[in-house]
């Protein structure tokens, strides 16, 4: 079996070319539809997918001139041009002449014409025989492919701008970037944006090679991505996985910077680190200089805000602050300036064409409003960077469906919030997050009356408990396929108790000849704090159990935080009254703090804190040393 190259450079290179425009026939027909395309789609190999590419791709010439019609030869044959000049892309290919002159049409099929036909059928007939070739190896058609272009980018460079022919012409580059672009009139005024009707097109934006190195080879991105959807996927799936397949295996598709970029955010975010490894890696790095140099090049698409939000996640677990909660607000800011956050507000991008891709939108949204209400836990009274979903927005639909491309109905929030409705793992965690975010806005607002506060406070711990007990029933017999995405919800809904008990559970804090609901909450918080923190710890007791049986790969870090919040409720329990059956507990939830430090960092840094601050009550110099072991 040939070797398979170092490097998947060429593979980005080879599919950067610019696509034939699309017949309008074609583009009437476009309508928001399902995909209902089988989940064998999702098992397909890369590697057909790249051969595809190697045959129809790397004798694309440049469309910056294109012919009015289709030349004499696609006409006749009704095959596909590109209408390129001086000779089009099919033409080149296949070695036949390309005429584009009136008179050329009217004539007859030439013998050359039937040779040209049998070669390209010959042809197509290698490529449906290739696709049919186990999917765990390369074949000798695509490593030819790789070994012709890694000799070619080694004489004359890696970027798109240079394109050889068949007969080894240098041509202009693919894309022009000079054209004006629409984006400041987005911007300055969205009424004469939207009233011309323009259409933004995102240039092409050659892949860093720091990017291209950290893939490795062919092989190599593949199982990047089958780890990705086996992993963080089940508990974060903001990455449509048909859809993201249906690409690879697109001959008309053109990979740019911004897959790449994807590409290395989600082997970012599936990197266990090693024993006494710091968390800023130079994958780390490359991927935050590849997304800053992307966004600076105006690249801007659905693929990178998915990446932005990997990289947050990653910040988030182990731990890596600022940046954590400046790369959440950036993804706001990203998500609002191209239009994902609303409908019927100006979009930088395309409307969808289908509903995979709609729904798509709306989970990387929804995730945008889960990392910025929970990375805020730990830091109150600081504005959301997103504001609060209303009622009738959808929450995201069944996640297994949407993997497959098929369409279901999403409910309402309000609707789904009901125990009788049915929802999804990511719906669930989707709605945790928004009344973890009710929570946070009502303990940082100063100005409500006092009335009201109580009364909003008792309100806010009846719904998020209703939704905290309903959760646990919802992750059905088999608890190891439900882990990463309803421990999520679960954890995060019991966060959001926990951290409103806090707020009200100090009798210190209570404010004189205040109303009587000041009270009832009081009573709620005190024996809250005592029930959920023994939930948790139960929760943290299965955690350890599907860790012991499935490893730490598909461990959410959203789960860590109310480790922490119980754990320090426990420490203070013993602090205060020496009760055995809480040192117990404590330790429990100690040693799974332990266990999940070997795939988030956070975690090590919560164990330290429990240590150090709630078990010995030193909040001066103990601090330090938590600092430094990090």
């Amino acid at each position: 079996m040939s070797s398979v190259p170092a490097s998947p450079g060429p593979y980005f290179n080879a599919l950067a070319q610019k696509r034939p425009a699309p017949d309008d026939s074609e583009e009437d027909g476009r309508s928001v539809r399902s995909n209902n395309v089988s989940l064998v789609a999702t098992n397909m190999d890369l590697e057909p997918s790249l051969h595809q590419h190697s045959i129809i791709n790397s004798n694309l010439v440049s469309t910056q001139a294109l012919a009015t019609q289709a030349c004499s030869t696609c006409k006749r044959q009704k095959r596909r041009c590109d209408k390129s000049l001086p000779q089009c892309s099919l033409c080149i290919r296949i070695g036949r002449p390309c005429n584009y002159t009136d008179e050329a049409r009217a004539t007859a099929p030439s013998s050359e014409d039937f040779v040209a036909l049998r070669r390209e059928v010959a042809e197509l007939r290698g490529l449906l025989s290739h696709d049919a070739q186990p999917a765990a190896y390369s074949t000798s058609g695509s490593d030819a492919y790789f070994s012709s272009n890694d000799s070619y980018n080694a004489d004359h460079g890696s970027g798109p701008n240079n394109t050889a022919t068949a007969n080894g012409q240098m041509l202009a580059p693919v894309v022009s970037q000079n054209a004006p672009s629409s984006l400041p009139l987005y911007f300055l005024d969205n009424d004469v944006f939207k009233y011309s009707r323009l259409q933004i097109q995102m240039p092409y934006i050659k892949p860093p090679s720091s990017i291209l190195a950290s893939l490795g080879n062919s092989l190599e991105l593949r199982i990047v991505i089958e780890h990705y959807f086996s992993t963080v996927h089940m508990y974060f799936p903001i990455i449509s996985k048909i859809r993201l397949y249906q690409h690879l295996a697109n001959p008309m598709h053109e990979p740019g910077a911004d897959i790449a970029l994807l590409f290395s955010a989600m082997k970012l975010a599936c990197y266990e680190l090693a024993d006494g490894e710091a968390p800023q890696t130079q994958l780390y790095h490359d991927v935050k200089s590849a997304y800053a140099y992307i966004e600076s090049q105006d690249g801007l698409s659905v693929q990178l805000i998915q990446s932005l939000l990997l990289i947050a996640l990653y910040e988030i677990g182990h731990a890596i602050y600022p940046a954590a909660y400046l790369s959440v607000g950036h993804a706001a800011r990203l998500g609002h300036a191209m239009g994902i956050h609303e409908r019927d507000v100006p979009q930088i991008l395309q409307r969808p064409t289908t509903w995979t891709e709609q729904e798509e939108r709306r989970r990387v949204w929804w995730a945008v409003v889960l990392l910025d209400r929970f990375v805020n836990i730990g830091s109150r009274g600081k504005p959301f960077a997103s504001a609060d979903p209303s009622l009738d927005t959808h929450l995201p639909t069944d996640d297994s469906s949407w993997d497959q491309g098929l369409m279901l109905v999403a409910a309402p929030l309000a609707l789904s919030a009901s125990p009788t409705t049915r929802a999804s793992a990511y719906a669930r965690q989707c709605q945790a997050a928004h009344l973890l975010g009710k929570i946070l806005h009502h303990i940082s607002d100063t100005t409500l009356p006092l009335d009201y506060r109580f009364e909003e406070a008792i309100q806010l711990n009846k719904t998020t408990r209703a939704l905290a007990l309903l959760l646990p029933n919802s992750t059905g017999d088999d608890e190891s396929s439900q882990f990463p995405a309803f421990y999520s919800s679960i954890a995060i809904s019991y966060s959001a108790l926990l951290t409103l008990y806090d707020a009200y559970s100090c009798t210190s804090h209570a404010i004189p000849n205040g109303p009587e609901t000041q009270l009832q909450m009081q009573n709620l918080a005190i024996e809250g704090m005592r029930e959920f923190s023994n939930l948790v710890r139960g929760l943290a007791g299965h955690v350890k159990t599907l860790i012991e049986r499935e490893g730490l790969e598909q461990l959410p870090v959203f789960v860590i935080e109310a480790f922490y919040q119980a754990a320090a409720n426990y420490a203070w329990y013993v602090r205060e009254s020496s009760d055995p059956e809480c040192g117990v507990r404590l330790g429990e939830l100690k040693e799974v703090l332990g266990l999940c430090d070997r795939r988030w960092r956070v975690a090590g840094r919560y164990h330290g804190f429990v240590c150090e601050v709630w078990e010995r009550g030193e909040f001066g110099t103990a601090m330090v040393r938590v600092e430094g072991e990090g």
